[in-house]
């Protein structure tokens, strides 16, 4: 039963569909409201985080005392001034994923605005363990760094096998990989979350290391994604 996420911002929804301030019409409106309470119905919300030491090598951040090397220029960049870091894994389970999967066959206008129901209750419930992240940093005077993903800017897609792996999620939350290097379920996120002593925050553009950046939809209205 999800207890964590009771609504979903319905801003947000409207934005993964691409609208910019346009009028709904009625029918579409309640469409909306009918997907919202679909997903929240259907979702079955996980999440996982862990902290760990880093230490830096010449071609990457490397998680002490374990195998894995976050490399490129860009992690090293967002990890600068960090000698810990957060693994943090949120998935929302498979039954969302029936549902848009059958949607789209059945009426898939009413699919197009579930999966963007999805993304959004996966995006509030990443942003809702990040919280608890930085509520406990801050709780020790310290401050976080905005979560930075495999695939953005030259960290290398792979490092999700490593995350996956390390944080041992199939068994602990249900999120796997597959060869393909997707996440199943794919309405699922894994995340990098560094830790400074700082006292400035440390929250650098994250658009700034998006390989999407030049013809992003989102940039072009003037939000991010």
């Amino acid at each position: 039963m999800n207890t964590l996420i009771q609504t979903l911002n319905r801003d947000e929804i409207l934005r993964y569909l691409g609208y910019n301030g346009q009028s709904l019409s009625s029918a579409l409106s309640e469409t909306i409201d009918t997907c919202i309470r679909r997903t929240l119905r259907a979702i079955q919300p996980k999440y996982l985080y862990r902290r760990f030491p880093v230490s830096r090598e010449d071609n990457g951040i490397r998680i002490v005392h374990t195998p894995v090397l976050l490399r490129g220029r860009d992690i090293q960049a967002q990890l600068g001034n960090c000698e810990e870091i957060y693994l943090l894994c949120v998935t929302l389970g498979l039954q969302i994923e029936r549902e848009i999967r059958t949607a789209m066959i059945l009426a898939p206008d009413e699919g197009v605005i579930l999966d963007s129901c999805a993304t959004t209750a996966a995006e509030q419930l990443a942003d809702l363990a990040e919280q608890e992240i930085i509520t406990q940093c801050r709780q020790e005077g310290k401050n976080t760094t905005w979560r930075f993903s495999a695939g953005y800017g030259d960290l290398p897609l792979e490092t999700q096998q490593d995350i996956i792996s390390l944080m041992d999620t199939h068994r602990k939350i249900g999120l796997s990989l597959t060869d393909s290097l997707l996440m199943t379920p794919a309405k699922s996120v894994t995340a990098i979350i560094g830790v400074t002593d700082t006292a400035k925050d440390p929250r650098r553009n994250k658009c700034d290391y998006c390989n999407n950046r030049a013809n992003c939809t989102f940039r072009k209205r003037g939000t991010q994604c």
